[in-house]
């Protein structure tokens, strides 16, 4: 999983324009929401995944919190239909 930088280089800031500066938030808001999207989401239920999760995506994990049993969302095979892979 990529590791956000808390900090951002923004080179030289003497003379910055606005416009100059809007750029830069801009890319670092891209930056962030590429690095957050990247990592799955965690779904703990009393049930293991269901193959018609579409609304999930790829790489996203399932907890049965009853069974213990961990999935992960490998495909979406159709637009109604998703293959889980138990890995534990």
């Amino acid at each position: 999983m990529p590791k956000i930088s808390e900090s951002y280089e923004m080179g030289d800031t003497s003379g910055m324009t606005t416009e100059r500066l809007l750029v830069i938030v801009s890319d670092m808001y891209r930056d962030l929401a590429r690095a957050v999207n990247k990592k799955p989401d965690v779904y703990e239920r009393t049930v293991d995944g269901q193959v018609n999760d579409v609304f999930l995506s790829n790489g996203d994990m399932n907890i049965n919190s009853t069974s213990d049993k961990v999935e992960m969302l490998t495909s979406h095979t159709s637009s109604t239909t998703v293959t889980w892979k138990m890995l534990s």
